[in-house]
């Protein structure tokens, strides 16, 4: 049995040089063995067991001994020696006495490790400093704002780059090439990936990364081609010729030396390679704008390929799978390849014939640094001492053992070959047995076509770590730089382990270390080193802390002095100036944050992050002109907001306008996703929340901020149920529906839909139920008590105790389902505080939305149970859908309106063209009755035409998950989405997200219908006379933009082909207000992206059989 120690801090060495140390001199073994092979073989097992104060005590006291050797002399010399050390020993002898007595760390037998077990702690699995961070993601890009993105011949001309080294070298090269295109303004060739020594692998940009996604999201910043112009002929020369090539650029690159020196060349050649381009431009010398533009490349632009994404989510998934049911997992990434353990020069645990090899693998490869290897143990001291050498695997056992981490976690390893292979991970593996790479969590099968690409199978590794519950790196490198700076960005709510490898090198080599005080050494100094965001420092890296410019904290703003270019980027050569983006809203009062820059007066500071909620008029004074944006809220009249140039931005209006500025409740109609068009009610945990995990990353920018679970969460998917089905619900002891266990993991313990809520809300989306009416049938034969949420108890009215049979109204269930719930008697107190007790909880769990069914339209109206439950949410933050909406009329809906902020107008919506021509009519006649964006709860409310049944689908009233794809075919597709943005319908994703294709994205996230469905106004269905062959079966639409364009939706919904003419007149009448009477109107075609032309007469659209035009009409009188 030995110590763990680290030999850096143990004894002396045998030898300076590594190619004659000792085959055992070892950080896992003592050093105080003779050279001599024999003798030590002899007296091993013997020295194994000898305490570390026994080693040389024969020297120190030679009188003890009987070597007859000894002189008179040396024994006087000795004993007075000897008196010396009792004399200090009875000084310190508490002291030695607990040195000691100190117990080893952990102790080895063989390649075996025991370590003391620690009692696991309550945040293993989360980041418990998390919250108490405000550190926001704002890289994102700004849809609607402004794009100074020059005319296309107006480039600068073309720069090319290789992206040289690893995927995730290459991956920050990337993200240095748009930045530098940006600084030139020039066209940027797209990358090609050139691998080096190490990464041969022969991999193009769209063999890993979506090429689409990433020319689409960055077109308003920097402008992107695939390939080389065809005008340049002879593109040999820009791989070969210096006079096509940049050379001599530094690393860290200021942005003015881009200007300087690099632009001048890019404007004569008009093409130019630059390379190297590995590290050539700086952080801290580029603007913050710049800065900002690498971070939306790297967390939004680059996104890998769908067939990736998925493998990597599979693999999440098992790995959140491996013991039957939900379990975190940990993932670590192991940087202890041959290469790295050769480039770093550290000292290691091996035998004598592996260091021997490694001092010549050492010599060979870097020949400059290794010398003679005469100095190298001396530097290897220090690099220790520093914590710069990567963790050995056993290192790392004992670190995850003292940070309380049970032998039960399962850890997924992303890693080369390690160094040393069973042997060196054999410790760690002893330690946590449940140690899983891709190659054993996939089939070969699943990974045949990764293998062609080694970036492929290093991007799952990426994205495993990245989903990670807890991420453990164990040496720097570009890897785990990106992968804690992105958990950071997404919310940094989950732990990103960076080891402090100074305290392990320390604790190891202190031989009077503990146990217990090394436990809490780690503990101690890692609470604050799980991946929060960290103030930056001058030349900061990027990558791994993204918090400045890319990140805002409006707690921090005002008071820390912080540049607001993150909330204001700049659009003005006025350093101190800054102009709006969109996202969303935040108020403060002057009196709550001290002001700086001498503002006095009741101001407010307006902090303008919108996303589709409000315009604003921005007047500047003293500053450049930035813009003027309208504005549209309670009040019609405009709000000045002035700029104070004082060194920070400063945005100003008047404190009387504060009820008008804070946006309504479901301001614009709510976007989002919702499970049942793809899962009817079979979903799982698993299958949820990766589905918003794919919302998140794809849509989320675009609005769609709601994932709601469809109905029967509740219910057990065993033999025989249905959604029909009685006695296969789960509900507590108050009659109340809770997630079914087995599919729904993490709310066991009474903990509902807490936890997922939680994981929705750190993706940055909101999370939404389905419920039914009243209460279920299983709980009125049960006949279980109703909680008084005010006392906790069983709720007591006139003397008893009520329960729920006596609330359930038999005779009033609901029509499509009638044997799981009827009506609440809502006249009784017991009735209302059932409801009550309901929605409180789900207040109580996280959630943002409640779609209410089976309450509203035809048989089923339940005006008193939308009161009542109405009157709950006005309390909470959460947006009221009502359904089914079968047989709805306007009439109905001028009555719920104020009751809720959406509400379905037509039975469900499937993927048929019968199902799509039915909402024509119905938008019509709710249009008319002037109901699109009426007063609603808590802000506005909105005709729902139903979600959008495209993309991956299962089958109405299935049983099963999705297994198909729409049936509606492109030209309906559009109609739909068409028909649905110009009636203003809430926009809820019903197919699956995880299988998102390129088709759907783009019908969901086209920037025109996104604008028209929350800005536009005057939305109707037009009745001006078109000359078309046959009018039956033709529809138009119009509305108004907020910045005075027209648009125009013409439908074709007859089987048969047909041509329509539009007159300007008559577009006009149709119009309340707009004269376009002499007027000019330029028109663009949204869906073809192509300018019509201009006209004043009459607008013309040849149409195919139910297909749609959609026109972007701007008019000049």
């Amino acid at each position: 049995m030995i110590e763990l120690r680290h030999s850096s801090s143990i004894g002396p060495r045998a030898t300076s040089s590594p190619m004659k140390r000792d085959g055992d001199s070892s950080p896992l073994i003592p050093e105080n063995y003779p050279d001599d092979d024999e003798d030590r073989d002899r007296h091993s097992s013997k020295d194994r067991d000898r305490p570390f104060s026994s080693y040389s005590f024969h020297s120190w006291c030679p009188f003890f001994g009987d070597d007859s050797r000894v002189s008179p002399y040396n024994s006087r010399i000795s004993l007075c020696l000897l008196v010396v050390l009792v004399l200090a020993g009875l000084i310190s002898a508490f002291s030695i006495v607990n040195h000691w007595n100190a117990p080893y760390l952990c102790k080895k037998d063989g390649i075996v490790l025991h370590c003391p077990l620690v009692k696991e702690g309550p945040s293993l699995w989360e980041n418990p400093y998390s919250t108490t961070t405000s550190w926001k993601p704002c890289a994102e890009r700004r849809d609607g704002g402004i794009s100074d993105l020059p005319t296309e011949n107006k480039t600068n001309g073309y720069i090319f780059i290789h992206a040289e080294g690893g995927l995730n070298q290459q991956r920050i090269a990337i993200c240095n090439a748009v930045a530098v295109a940006k600084i030139m303004n020039a066209t940027l060739i797209l990358p090609v990936l050139k691998q080096d020594q190490i990464w041969k692998d022969q991999t193009k940009f769209e063999d890993i990364f979506d090429v689409d996604h990433f020319i689409d999201y960055l077109k308003h910043d920097v402008r992107i081609v695939r390939d080389i112009p065809d005008w340049f002929t002879d593109k040999s020369e820009l791989f070969t010729s210096i006079r096509r090539t940049v050379k001599n650029i530094p690393k860290y690159a200021p942005a003015q030396f881009y200007i300087d020196n690099v632009l001048p060349r890019i404007k004569e050649k008009k093409i130019m390679a630059l390379k190297p381009f590995v590290d050539r431009l700086g952080y801290d010398n580029v603007p913050q704008e710049i800065n900002r533009l690498r971070c939306r490349v790297n967390y939004h632009a680059l996104k890998f390929l769908p067939e990736i994404e998925q493998m990597a989510d599979s693999l999440a998934s098992r790995m959140r799978n491996r013991t039957g049911s939900s379990n975190p997992y940990m993932a670590l990434h192991l940087r202890f390849e041959k290469g790295m353990v050769g480039l770093s020069f550290c000292d290691f645990v091996g035998t004598r014939e592996e260091k021997a090899k490694m001092a010549e693998y050492r010599k060979k490869e870097w020949p400059r640094r290794y010398k003679n290897g005469s100095h190298l143990w001396q530097l290897a001291l220090q690099k220790r001492k520093e914590g710069r050498c990567p963790l050995e695997p056993a290192e790392v056992a004992v670190l995850l053992r003292a940070m309380g981490y049970p032998k039960e976690t399962q850890i997924y390893v992303a890693s080369g070959q390690v160094y040393g292979g069973h042997n060196r991970m054999a410790p760690l593996r002893n330690m946590f047995p449940n140690l899983v790479t891709k190659e054993e969590l996939a089939t070969k099968e699943e990974l045949a076509g990764f293998r062609k690409h080694v970036t492929s199978l290093a991007a799952l590794d990426f994205l495993v770590c990245l989903k990670s519950d807890v991420f453990v790196m164990t040496h720097g490198g570009n890897f785990a730089k990106l992968i804690i700076g992105a958990r950071r960005y997404m919310g940094h709510s989950q732990k990103s382990i960076k080891p402090d490898k100074g305290l392990m090198s320390k604790s190891f080599g202190d031989p009077y270390m503990g146990w217990a005080n090394f436990v809490e050494d780690v503990v101690v100094t890692h609470q604050t080193r799980t991946g929060l965001p960290e103030e930056t420092f001058p030349n900061y890296d990027l990558w791994e802390n993204p918090l400045t410019p890319c990140m805002y904290n409006p707690k921090q703003l005002v008071n820390s002095a912080l540049e607001l270019s993150c909330i204001f980027p700049p659009y003005s050569s006025s350093p101190d100036c800054a102009g709006p983006s969109f996202t969303k809203s935040n108020v403060f009062r002057n009196k709550d944050l001290n002001l700086r820059g001498g503002l006095t007066g009741d101001y407010l500071l307006v902090i303008v992050v919108l996303r589709f909620l409000y315009k604003f008029t921005f007047v500047v004074n003293s500053c450049s002109f930035i813009g003027e944006y309208g504005i549209e809220g309670r009040s019609a009249e405009p709000y000045i907001v002035e700029c104070a140039c004082t060194g920070v931005s400063f945005f100003r209006v008047s404190s009387k306008n504060l009820d008008d500025v804070v946006p309504d409740q479901a301001s614009s109609p709510p976007r989002g996703w919702n499970s049942y068009d793809s899962f009817s009610w079979t979903i799982s945990e698993v299958e949820f929340l990766q589905n918003a995990q794919n919302i998140s990353e794809s849509l989320l920018s675009s609005g769609y901020e709601y994932v709601v679970v469809d109905f029967l969460w509740y219910r057990r998917k065993v033999e025989g149920a249905n959604p029909d089905s009685l006695g296969f619900d789960v509900i507590d002891e108050w009659g109340r529906m809770v997630p079914d266990p087995d599919r729904w993991p993490s709310s066991r313990g009474g903990k509902g839909f807490t936890e997922v809520a939680k994981k929705v809300h750190d993706m940055g989306l909101k999370f939404g139920i389905h419920i039914m009416r009243g209460i279920s049938t299983q709980a009125v034969n049960a006949n279980t008590p109703i909680l008084d949420i005010t006392t906790g108890q069983a709720y007591e009215e006139s003397g008893r105790k009520w329960s729920a049979q006596d609330i359930g109204i038999k005779e009033r269930t609901c029509s499509w389902m009638q044997h799981g719930f009827m009506s609440v008697n809502t006249t009784l107190g017991a009735g209302k505080a059932f409801l009550k007790s309901l929605h409180t909880q789900y207040a109580e769990w996280g959630v943002d939305l409640v779609k209410h069914d089976c309450v509203f339209g035809g048989v089923d109206l339940d005006m008193n149970e939308i009161s009542v439950v109405s009157d709950v949410l006005k309390q909470h933050p959460i947006v009221y859908s009502l359904s089914p909406g079968t047989g709805a009329t306007p009439g109905m809906a001028k009555d719920v309106s104020g009751l809720a902020n959406m509400y379905r107008i037509t039975g469900d919506d499937w993927d048929s063209w019968g199902d799509v021509a039915s909402h024509f009519d119905v938008s019509r006649d709710f249009a008319a009755a002037n109901l699109i964006g009426a007063n609603g709860l808590n802000g506005k409310s909105w005709p729902d035409l139903d979600m959008l049944p495209i993309g991956w689908l299962t089958d109405p009233a299935s049983n099963e998950g999705p297994h198909r794809y729409t049936n509606l075919n492109p030209e309906e597709l559009r109609t739909q989405v068409t028909l649905w943005s110009m009636a203003k319908s809430p926009l809820m994703y019903g197919g699956d997200a995880r299988k998102l294709d390129v088709q759907t994205y783009h019908l969901l996230t086209n920037p025109t219908i996104l604008e028209i469905n929350s800005f536009s106004s005057n939305n109707m269905e037009a009745c001006f006379p078109y000359i078309t062959p046959a009018n039956s079966g033709t529809r138009s639409w119009i509305a108004t933009g907020r910045n005075g364009e027209v648009y125009l939706a013409l439908f074709n919904l007859s089987p048969d082909d047909t041509f329509i003419t539009a007159k300007i007149p008559d577009i006009a009448r149709a119009l309340p207000g707009k004269n376009l009477e002499g007027a000019s109107c330029n028109c663009t075609e949204v869906w073809s992206n192509s300018f019509v032309g201009i006209t004043n007469v009459s607008v013309s659209a040849p149409l195919v059989s139910h297909n749609c035009v959609l026109l972007v009409m701007n008019c000049t009188v």
